[in-house]
């Protein structure tokens, strides 16, 4: 558990307890304090982040100080939190530092939330592991919910050092701070690559002072130094205000005169230490103590101090650490007055110093088990597997709190202690399958090296496989993967990992899929699943058929889902690759459910880079069914969330479908804008399937624009092998607009072998969507005279379920009726033609559909543009949560957002729609599904 318990030792000496003295001007620093001023002063037109970076002593604890000092005389409520190198195993404990103040309101929050910020802090561990994303959620809304009574300052500094679990909280929490008066304050050492922010994040970094300013400094603190020490120290402290304070102090003249040139943490270090040889032993022992401790506890320092000495000390031997400027130190804890003052204790002391103070913090620590197994670890030289295996049972306690790195970090020091190879190895190898999870290849290779497994067991080198295979970017074209992934799959089955093995399997039909594997391999990949003798309708088994063969297995599969899709088991895991596997085969009207299942889950979970890729899917399959309104929210929503969660990946595929919805409204330039967006984020990644994707966004958009010749020649790439959008798995999907633009561009013998191909490889009752577009596909081919029987076999009740592309039949099918001089029998199906495409939005076939009902004889009204179309995705997905009578805090959680950012988008809605209550919402909103006209 993070939180630090405080204890009062008794005294057998004096020394009062010292408070921190107040801040001093910063010399040359007034701009940077008047910044801090400008985001206190105006903290009533929203949040902001400050990220303050410099080399360390540069003055960034100072400005926090400041920004503290000031705030709190504005009224705000301050918190903070401080990182510290030794207590960076420790998950979640600067975060639980910062809210302490506020975890009476807990009790307030949705109950999800509250169990996962409880379980986070090792509260309880009753709830399963917290989702990070639902920990920040959490957090938020305590903050929001206190800043409805004042502005809050979050300050944090030493943010390098920083828990893992606290950093990402706080970067969620950055993110969404615009409409709250709360300003987040970072102080980040230079030469940390800890990435933090977006573009509206302020960054301020601190370089040396001036010359004057300098020397302004130096003077106040060291009066009467000689010219040429005075120079010596003003080159070697570089404008550095710490350097200019300590290094006078901690340096005689002689030693600053002869020294080498060291850098200057170093240097500031050693005048630290120098300082260290004229104490009393006792007091250098308890600095050593107070250096190693992961707590600031000044009862831990005293205690374990006094294991250490062999005698009782009191609270007054640290006062000439006190005179010395090194520690401060009040009633309950000690404290460093610089970082680099605890490094330079912890070097100063000996190894075998270090040891005993561990062990006695270990003995002194009663009530935190994980603290004291880490002394009890850092104390001990060789194998001890009693503790290695307490080590894993501390790993699982954090798995269930949510915290992956710290339960690597753990299995690392249990296999350091583990007395056997096998044990060590596989300790390890458990540690890089979670490096694996976390997507950290660089980190899981250092642990699979270290591990030097013995890959001739078959079921190990399984494992590594998979390890390597989950631990890389899941789009990488290289079918040549999937002969491994089969081998690995093979090991795996002998040695009874069935799981393990479809495991294996299903990625390597992933492979097949996204990467136009040949036909040899989907087969082997086909044979190897049914070998697994999995049951008919498990979900890896259909979703492997799926992607391997999805127009040959098609209609088998699509039989399976339907039965699954109405006994769903409600894990979101499953849901999401039933309806991916939906999507492969065409099933977009069972992919909608399924996925809108998966997603909801993973949204009250909080797995934010799950949700991301499940709503991406989810989109397509509403952009099919013709539900435009809610993909085009679906992927403003996946973008957002992919970018929180570094999905680049998931960023071009949402960016991809908002290309093609804004291409089948007629948006042409916003189309194009997504496509060149796309298209650069792809060639980043290597991701031809999503090439395809972006081939079918612009071949629809140029049919929109009449441009058939280049809708052909956009879509034609899908087809040919040697380019690098072939798909053989994705072509279908673009069937119906590449015949449509081949028959009007003159190319119809290219369509009809494109065709044919299609029908022969299709299964022998193909998934409803796919022969929907075999229809239109054929009427279009056909002879004038042949033509009808195809579109009304086409526009039979499966037609119904793709609004779009029952549109473009009704439209094809009026047009050939004109054309045969039937000019009454054209205008019901150029009517419901308009219709339907009205209620889409889409405009270019709007647009024709009228054209055809004037040349049939009859007017047209135009087009009423929606209330509502007014609207962003966003204020739309607020909109409509709103009018179901949820309230703003209940649509934050929903959108991991904060209530008063809900609040700033409903006044907008209002803005916009004219409305003044949620009332209204409903009957503006009553025509946003098109899908049900």
């Amino acid at each position: 558990m993070a939180k630090r318990t405080k204890k009062t030792q008794p005294q057998t000496g004096s020394l009062a307890p010292t408070t921190r003295s107040p801040t001093p001007r910063l010399q040359g620093r007034e701009q940077d304090v008047a910044l801090i001023d400008r985001l206190i002063d105006r903290i009533d037109q929203g949040g902001s982040t400050l990220i303050v970076s410099g080399e360390p002593g540069i003055g960034k604890s100072t400005l926090l100080e400041i920004a503290r000092q000031r705030a709190d005389e504005r009224g705000f409520s301050v918190l903070s939190m401080a990182g510290v190198l030794a207590e960076v195993h420790l998950p979640f404990a600067a975060l639980e530092q910062a809210l302490r103040p506020l975890m009476k309101q807990a009790a307030r929050l949705i109950p999800r939330q509250r169990s996962a910020l409880l379980a986070a802090f090792g509260m309880h561990d009753d709830a399963g592991p917290p989702d990070l994303f639902l920990v920040g959620l959490a957090a938020l809304s305590l903050l929001t919910e206190r800043a409805t009574r004042g502005p809050i300052l979050l300050v944090a500094d030493d943010a390098q050092w920083l828990d893992q679990a606290t950093y990402e909280v706080l970067a969620f929490i950055s993110r969404r701070l615009s409409s709250d008066p709360i300003v987040l304050l970072l102080a980040m050492r230079d030469g940390f690559n800890r990435p933090f922010g977006d573009a509206s994040t302020l960054r301020l970094h601190l370089a040396g002072l001036d010359r004057v300013d300098a020397e302004r400094l130096l003077d106040a603190n060291a009066p009467g130094l000689s010219a040429d020490l005075r120079g010596r120290f003003l080159e070697q402290a570089a404008g550095n205000p710490l350097a200019l304070v300590e290094l006078p102090r901690g340096e005689r003249a002689t030693e600053a005169r002869d020294a080498p040139w060291l850098p200057l943490t170093e240097r500031l270090e050693r005048a630290f230490s120098s300082r260290v040889s004229d104490l009393p032993d006792w007091t250098r022992t308890l600095l050593f103590v107070a250096a190693e401790n992961d707590g600031t506890s000044l009862y831990e320092a005293l205690h374990a101090g006094e294991a250490v000495l062999g005698v009782r000390v009191g609270v007054d031997a640290l006062a000439p650490a006190v005179a010395a400027g090194l520690i401060e130190v009040d009633a309950t804890d000690v404290r460093f007055r610089h970082p680099l003052v605890r490094s330079a204790m912890h070097q100063a002391a000996e190894l075998a110093t270090r040891q005993k103070i561990h062990a006695a913090l270990a003995r002194t620590i009663q009530d935190q088990l994980d603290r004291q197994l880490w002394h009890r670890a850092a104390a001990t030289i060789g194998p001890d597997d009693e503790l290695a295996d307490e080590h894993d049972r501390m790993a699982t306690r954090a798995l269930r709190r949510g915290a992956v790195a710290m339960a690597i970090a753990v299995l690392e020091n249990a296999a350091r202690l583990s007395s056997t190879a096998k044990a060590r190895s596989d300790r390890l190898l458990r540690a890089a399958e979670l490096a694996a999870d976390l997507g950290q290849p660089d980190l899981m290779e250092r642990l699979l090296r270290q591990a030097d497994v013995d890959e001739s067991d078959p079921l190990t080198s399984a494992r590594i496989g998979w390890c390597r295979e989950i631990g890389q970017p899941p789009a990488i074209d290289d079918p040549a993967k999937i002969p491994a992934l089969l081998g690995f799959a093979a090991r795996a089955h002998a040695a009874g990992a069935t799981g393990l093995a479809a495991n294996l399997l299903w990625r390597a039909a992933q492979r097949c899929w996204w990467s136009s594997a040949s036909d040899e391999l989907r087969t082997r990949v086909f044979v190897a699943a049914d070998r697994l003798k999995l049951p008919a309708r498990d979900p890896l088994l259909l979703a492997i058929s799926a992607y391997v063969e999805p127009l040959r297995h098609g209609g088998d599969v699509h039989v399976k889902l339907h039965e699954l899709s109405r006994a769903r088991d409600g894990d979101p895991v499953v849901a999401g690759i039933l309806g991916s596997a939906a999507n492969v085969i065409g099933a977009f009207d069972l992919g909608t459910g399924l996925l809108a299942g998966s997603s909801a889950a993973l949204r009250a979970q909080g797995r934010l880079g799950d949700l991301a890729r499940v709503l991406f899917a989810q989109g397509w399959a509403e952009m099919e069914v013709g539900d435009w309104t809610s993909a085009t929210r679906e992927a403003e929503e996946s973008v957002r969330l992919a970018e929180e969660t570094d999905g680049t990946l998931w960023i071009a595929a949402a960016t991809i479908l908002k290309a093609h919805l804004a291409g089948m409204q007629g948006n042409l330039e916003q189309s194009e804008a997504h496509a060149a967006q796309a298209e650069r984020l792809i060639v980043s990644i290597g991701a031809s399937f999503l090439l395809a994707m972006l081939q079918l966004a612009r071949g629809i958009s140029a049919i929109g624009a009449g441009r058939h010749w280049e809708a052909y020649q956009q879509l034609r790439r899908l087809f040919a092998p040697a380019d690098p959008a072939f798909n053989s798995g994705l072509q279908f999907f673009g069937l119906a607009d590449f015949v449509e633009s081949a028959v009007l561009s003159g190319n119809p013998e290219t369509a009809r072998a494109v065709v044919d191909e299609m029908e022969r490889g299709s299964a022998p009752t193909p998934v409803p969507w796919v022969e929907t577009m075999l229809h239109y596909s054929n009427a279009l081919l056909a002879a004038p005279e042949d033509a009808e029987q195809s579109f009304l076999h086409g526009l039979g009740p499966a037609a119904k379920r793709w609004p779009f592309l029952r549109g473009r039949l009704l439209l094809a099918y009026g047009g050939w009726l004109r054309r045969q001089r039937r000019p009454a029998d054209a205008r019901a199906p150029l009517r419901e033609a308009r219709d339907i495409f009205d209620a889409l939005g889409a405009s270019p076939w709007s647009d024709r559909a009228r054209e055809e009902l004037r040349a049939s004889g009859e007017a047209s009204r135009r087009r009423t543009e929606q209330v509502w179309e007014t609207l962003t995705p966003q204020e739309l997905h607020i909109a409509q949560l709103a009018s179901e009578g949820l309230s703003n805090k209940e649509i934050g959680a929903k959108l991991y957002l904060s209530h008063r950012t809900v609040g700033y988008h409903l006044h907008r809605i209002f803005s916009k729609t004219g409305i003044t209550s949620r009332s209204g919402l409903r009957h503006i909103l009553a025509k946003t599904s098109p899908s049900a006209s």
